[in-house]
């Protein structure tokens, strides 16, 4: 007897909003609809579910009808769209385009009210990948700078953020040394987050995702370098603090390769 994937995914949806509905219990008003926003978008992003993020959107769409341009929920507008099209760019056929172009205006709007390191952050990373995503070189001119601007934006705002140098190792990844990137400075920039994220302590409903998926990408960097012990160290440390990460555990038992892997 097949499973039945369409009733898993309700089923995971409807659990992610009751889970977000009880820990946002003992918040108010704006920071509790930002609080269930927040929950539900990390457990898509852990499960691989574009269903549970668009879900995490409509509520977002019913708080901004409560709090119209609030800049968190801008912010969270933008983390979800973002999310979305990295799951995306994983799919044959899906075009993340017109989202990332959705979560840029969403995090421009939100950083000219709110300066949140992990908005500036995010900015750089959509900018990047509208870059990698477009096929008119002007759009690397004129956004690579503003990507590489967002990115010292960052740092200067949150110089111990560790979400700010995760998205700052993963585009090391993604950049040629040539241009300051390569797997070296992705190493060295991760290592960095994941020594963070031990004293990292956001107070709700701040961002506060990515402790896993610093190690799952710190992960990866080592598979590239041949250090095969290391990456399963990596792997095995992701799934310490999230047991349920799929990625992770694929990673780990090679039925998926590290990104960029032929």
């Amino acid at each position: 007897m097949k499973p039945n994937y369409r009733a898993l995914s309700l089923s995971l949806t409807a659990m992610l909003a009751l889970t977000a509905e009880l820990r946002a219990q003992t918040l108010t008003g704006r920071d509790r609809w930002a609080d269930s926003v927040r929950v539900m978008i990390e457990g898509g992003v852990r499960s691989g579910s574009s269903a549970a993020i668009d879900s995490a959107r409509v509520l977002l769409e019913r708080a901004m009808t409560a709090f119209p341009n609030d800049p968190l929920l801008l912010h969270y507008e933008g983390y979800a769209l973002y999310r979305k099209a990295t799951l995306a760019l994983g799919r044959t056929g899906a075009d993340p385009k017109p989202m990332l172009e959705k979560a840029r205006e969403a995090l421009e709007r939100s950083s000219k009210n709110l300066e949140l390191p992990e908005t500036f952050s995010l900015q750089a990373a959509v900018y990047g990948q509208i870059i990698a995503a477009s096929k008119n070189p002007l759009t690397g001119m004129t956004l690579g700078k503003k990507s590489s601007d967002m990115t010292s934006r960052a740092v200067e705002e949150g110089p111990r953020n560790p979400r700010v140098w995760l998205l700052r190792g993963i585009g090391a990844m993604f950049t040629p040394e040539m241009w300051g990137g390569g797997l070296g400075k992705a190493e060295d920039y991760l290592k960095k987050s994941v020594a963070f994220y031990e004293t990292d302590k956001p107070v709700r409903p701040l961002p506060a995702w990515g402790r896993a998926e610093a190690f799952i990408w710190l992960g990866q960097v080592y598979s590239k370098q041949g250090k095969a012990d290391a990456a399963r160290a990596a792997f095995e440390g992701a799934l310490g603090i999230e047991p349920d990460n799929g990625w992770a555990r694929a990673l780990l038992t090679g039925t998926a390769k590290p990104v960029g892997s032929r």
